[in-house]
């Protein structure tokens, strides 16, 4: 009897509002923000924080003056894929996809530096496709999108691993290599002497000796 009741005052109130009230109504739904929305809570920053171009080109450099890498991936250039993950799961482990596989064309990845992508092409050949894919995959957990977090992660940490040089050696520390190279092929040197003397001892004395 009290559902019955309510729905009638629900019904009978949609009929006494007006059409100009129930657009208002709606206008002020569309409109509402909530006190955590990142314009009350940070008012002087930059809204459009994902097309900013504050985040696709980096500032720094090396001492050379190669631009580096600034950890920006846009996510519009990569191509991902879900598909039914081997890894923990329990009972929905084949039958949500929560594997990820990220892939991204290197030489066509204008967001990061041409040096570094160079280096790409040589560090990371195993994971690079015959396209010029270069492929992440990531079934760690049984959430899509922490295991999609793990994959941008997993570009970002191999991108600045291309992006660091090797330091250059000095004086004393040439000297040092060079010591220990020489110092390395003597020893191969006389282990394949001494190995050639154990054959010589092994040979059968002849009959007129």
């Amino acid at each position: 009897m009290l559902r019955r009741s309510l729905t009638c005052v629900c019904r009978c109130s949609g009929r006494l509002m007006s059409p100009s009230t129930s657009h208002m109504t709606r206008t002020l739904a569309a409109g509402y923000r909530s006190q955590y929305s990142i314009d009350k809570i940070y008012p002087n920053s930059d809204q459009d924080y994902l097309g900013s171009t504050a985040f696709t080109h980096s500032s720094s450099v090396t001492p050379d003056g190669k631009e580096l890498f600034s950890g920006y991936i846009p996510i519009n250039k990569l191509d991902i894929k879900y598909s039914r993950g081997s890894g923990p799961g329990g009972q929905n482990v084949n039958k949500v996809n929560t594997k990820v596989e990220v892939r991204f064309h290197v030489e066509s990845a204008d967001w990061i530096p041409q040096w570094i992508r160079e280096r790409l092409l040589e560090k990371e050949a195993g994971r690079i496709t015959k396209g010029g894919y270069l492929v992440v995959t990531s079934d760690t957990t049984r959430k899509q999108m922490l295991n999609q977090a793990d994959c941008m992660e997993k570009i970002r940490s191999i991108i600045f691993g291309a992006g660091v040089l090797p330091r250059e050696l000095t004086e004393e520390e040439k000297t040092v290599r060079d010591k220990r190279m020489a110092k390395a092929k003597q020893a191969v040197l006389r282990e394949k002497k001494q190995h050639s003397l154990k054959k010589q001892h092994r040979q059968t004395p002849s009959v007129g000796s």
